[in-house]
């Protein structure tokens, strides 16, 4: 296949495509939630309020 040539995926590849971008967004939205508590419960705990 040339550079030139565009490649038009069929119906069954561009779902199975958007699944994985769906679920690999899935897991960043996962991984961004837990880092945001994460540093917040860092926060906290240097702050020292339970202490």
């Amino acid at each position: 296949m040339t550079p030139t040539e565009p490649h038009v995926y069929s119906v069954e590849e561009t779902r199975i495509i958007r699944a994985r971008q769906a679920a690999r967004s899935r897991v960043m939205g996962v991984v961004l939630v837990g880092l945001c508590i994460l540093f917040f419960l860092i926060t906290i705990v240097k702050v020292g309020v339970w202490g």
